[in-house]
């Protein structure tokens, strides 16, 4: 299936949106200006008025410029995610230290919930063996909350697969990622959390910290593209075991998961993801 071209990848951060944002700047340096000048106005004879002046220039420009950046900054996340809105199809590519797991499949949906939250869900799929269809194995949910200074935070809870010395297993997440809009026009995150595996010995995988999550977010030609790297250590007793996970999501606009199989009809459009699942 081609992707349609997505009038989301650019953002115009000059838009009527920030009309009320640049009057509070103006007014906010219409008022600093003038409070500085009333104290001028008397010593405009005396030799400091000219270094007054310069220090209130000085002043009213930082203030401009930090005001200015945040709603731009702010605006950009919030575009950026306002650009991928809407339904997604695609694979996930998965290691454990460095062992391939089999591809992975997903559908995603992003909503936005107010100009400034998104919420996103994911159900994930792999191909039976014996019958060569769907089989849900996980779901995730990332909360997305956009702050004043142009950052957001993602939320990330659910469950899975992941591969731990060659074999599949179950495991719950909850991560905390902090993003931010890089000038590249991707997001960045970083951040942390836990993730428990079940079946492995000694109950080991049952307080799994997730450290050093990083994780990248980018949109080109209609193509959603999300990386991730993190480290989980697990401690049972008297000794600690980690691991290195990297994950590639790759997505296209769509709602049938099937037809990435190449084999359409194997459930019906829209309706199938939630079936596998039951």
């Amino acid at each position: 299936m081609t992707p349609p071209a997505d009038s989301g990848a650019k953002v115009d951060i000059y838009t009527s949106r920030h009309s009320k944002e640049d009057n509070r700047l103006f007014q906010t340096t219409l008022a600093t200006f003038g409070a500085v000048m009333s104290g001028v106005r008397p010593m405009m004879n005396s030799k400091y008025a000219a270094r007054l002046m310069l220090l209130a220039l000085g002043l009213i420009l930082m203030l401009s410029i930090v005001a200015g950046a945040q709603p731009a900054a702010r605006t950009n996340v919030r575009e950026f995610f306002r650009g991928i809105t809407g339904e997604w199809i695609g694979t996930c590519q998965q290691n454990t230290d460095g062992q391939q797991a089999d591809d992975k499949y997903f559908h995603a949906i992003i909503r936005e919930v107010t100009p400034d939250s998104f919420s996103t869900q994911f159900d994930y799929y792999r191909v039976d063996d014996k019958t060569g269809g769907l089989v849900k194995i996980g779901t995730s949910s990332v909360a997305t909350c956009i702050s004043a200074d142009g950052t957001a935070k993602n939320r990330i809870t659910g469950t899975g697969e992941v591969l731990v010395d060659n074999k599949p297993k179950k495991q719950q997440h909850d991560l905390t990622e902090l993003l931010s809009y890089s000038n590249a026009g991707s997001l960045q995150a970083q951040g942390n959390g836990t993730l428990s595996v079940s079946g492995m010995p000694l109950g080991l995988g049952k307080n799994g910290k997730v450290r050093n999550d990083k994780s990248m977010w980018s949109l080109n030609n209609g193509v959603l593209c999300i990386k991730q790297n993190l480290n989980v250590a697990f401690r049972a007793l008297f000794f600690t075991k980690s691991f290195n996970v990297t994950a590639i999501y790759t997505a296209q606009r769509g709602a049938n998961v099937a037809c990435l199989l190449n084999k359409p009809g194997m459930y019906g459009s829209g309706n199938g993801a939630g079936k596998h699942g039951e």
